[in-house]
């Protein structure tokens, strides 16, 4: 995928943006390290994780980058024909180049199904646009379910479960199939981000139940949809970290220090997700100009 783009920022802004995501991570990694007569428990947890959070915590990482690639596959499929295979090598492509200032996976993308797929580039940033405003939507949603539960005698579980068959009736229709779809999976995709952060939390023997993993999930979601932010870097720990104390019973530190637990994993999964779509997007890049080049001997 290429990571070519319009200049559309100047140069210096993506090199501020660089260096205050970066401070706010290492003051982040500093804060947990200097408080470790608070937060010690926590950190020697990690020395020793359960072997069932460690696979929930990469599983659901993996699993979010999936139905990121199919809700895009969804969402496109009204502007041109992409392979499911091709479109989820795009988004681990462009979460990893996501992690470079100025999320350069979005231009990537839209220059990729331009050049290869002859999808014009205002389809490809609606499509974008459409998936920001489903997360949008969704985050309100959870933070609406989770008030009306707290402050009622309605079940949580009946209140987040509600929109399910709503979203799969909306997906049953020809009118709204694609829309519903890609609402329904992103839906899913919440709900797991919520499960990753109660892995990471559990992995640092902080435990949480499921009203403040969506919070945190929540506050997770909108951090990393802020444009500027490289995948949220420094940002989301701050954001989780501050967020702690108001929804859970834990301190800043703790919250922080179950992001950069999340954000090691999620880095991971990322890289080797990433570079291989890399490799393959590249090969068949290659395969594609060998198969359309003309017989020298015809």
């Amino acid at each position: 995928m290429s990571p070519d783009r319009p200049a559309l920022v100047p140069a210096y802004v993506r090199w501020i943006v660089l260096v205050v995501g970066a401070i706010l991570m290492a003051a982040a990694v500093a804060t947990v390290v200097g408080r470790r007569d608070i937060i010690g428990t926590n950190l020697a947890a990690i020395r020793h994780p359960a072997a069932r959070d460690v696979a929930l915590l990469l599983g659901t990482v993996i699993a979010n980058i999936v139905l990121t690639g199919l809700m895009f596959s969804v969402l496109m499929s009204r502007y041109g024909r992409i392979g499911l295979v091709e479109m989820q090598a795009l988004i681990a492509a462009a979460a990893l180049a996501n992690y470079l200032p100025l999320r350069p996976g979005l231009f990537g993308r839209v220059a990729y199904h331009k050049t290869f797929n002859q999808i014009p580039i205002k389809a490809t940033i609606t499509a974008t646009l459409v998936a920001l405003g489903l997360s949008v939507a969704i985050a309100v949603f959870v933070a609406l379910a989770l008030f009306a539960a707290a402050r009622s005698s309605i079940l949580l579980w009946v209140v987040m479960g509600a929109p399910v068959p709503l979203l799969a009736a909306a997906a049953a229709f020809r009118a709204s199939r694609i829309v519903g779809t890609a609402a329904l999976i992103r839906y899913i995709e919440v709900l797991l981000l919520a499960v990753r952060y109660h892995a990471a939390f559990a992995l640092i023997g902080a435990p949480i139940d499921p009203a403040m993993a969506l919070a945190i999930a929540c506050v997770s979601l909108v951090v990393t949809m802020i444009p500027l932010s490289s995948n949220g870097l420094g940002l989301r720990e701050w954001a989780v970290g501050l967020a702690s104390p108001l929804v859970t019973s834990y301190v800043l530190e703790v919250g922080m220090t179950a992001e950069l637990v999340n954000r090691a994993a999620e880095a991971v999964v990322i890289v080797v997700l990433g570079l291989g779509a890399f490799a393959w997007l590249a090969w068949r890049r290659r395969s594609t100009v060998v198969t359309r080049s003309p017989d020298p001997s015809s």
